[in-house]
């Protein structure tokens, strides 16, 4: 195989394999730009391209990473980084909005209008919970942030899920984020989430560390 400069750059093994799956140099990713060379933790082997790279691992065999989704996790310190190596191969999402890849520690979501953006861990899991990007929440408009009390949230397209150890993770949205984001949000008043939204008469009510913000006729009102 050449790179594109013409100098011979080899590529081989599953990684050749799924290179060549992948439509060699006339393929999404172009030609190589590096050799085939071991990771720094030593789990695994890659060759990087013009537009991406090939990740192998024993556990999780030659996996394509490539595009937007590529650019961010290399910004994020790639297998190194908070997702760990590729486990999936980027797919279409079920809408047809955007694209979805899944790592060891969570999935990067990319779309025209939101980019590419990690969900990771606990947070992740609540996503799914509540449908993924096909739920209430939509598609990821960031990564994970890090903020007070060691805790996390990520920001979708109809809110965000916050996290901490002591609280677990929760999302908040709508009349109810207003709210909350008012009053400080996780530095306010009222601290953080501490469960789901729920039904009541005329409305709804979701329970924070010291108080409630409850919505009826549209009207939230905050109790602490």
């Amino acid at each position: 195989m050449f790179s594109s400069g013409g100098t011979a750059v080899p590529v081989a093994g599953a990684i050749g394999g799924k290179y060549q799956a992948a439509g060699g140099p006339a393929g999404r990713l172009g030609y190589p730009t590096t050799e085939e060379r071991g990771s720094a933790d030593g789990r695994g082997r890659f060759n990087h391209f013009q537009h991406g790279a090939i990740y192998w691992t024993p556990e999780h065999g030659a996996r394509t990473v490539q595009g937007a989704i590529f650019e961010e996790w290399k910004q994020q310190g790639w297998e190194a980084g908070p997702l760990g190596y590729p486990v999936l191969d980027e797919v279409g999402t079920p809408d047809q909005r955007g694209s979805v890849q899944g790592f060891e520690i969570g999935a990067m979501y990319w779309t025209e209008a939101t980019g590419a953006n990690a969900v990771l861990g606990k947070i992740l899991a609540k996503y799914g919970e509540l449908g993924y990007e096909t739920g209430a929440l939509g598609y990821p408009k960031s990564s994970e942030h890090v903020i007070k009390d060691d805790g996390r949230f990520s920001e979708f397209e109809h809110g965000s899920i916050y996290w901490t150890h002591q609280t677990g993770a929760w999302p908040v949205r709508g009349r109810v984020f207003e709210a909350w984001v008012a009053e400080g949000a996780e530095n306010g008043r009222l601290g953080y989430p501490i469960g789901d939204e729920t039904p009541i008469e005329g409305g709804i009510e979701q329970k924070f560390q010291h108080g409630s913000v409850t919505v009826v006729g549209d009207v939230p009102t905050v109790h602490s």
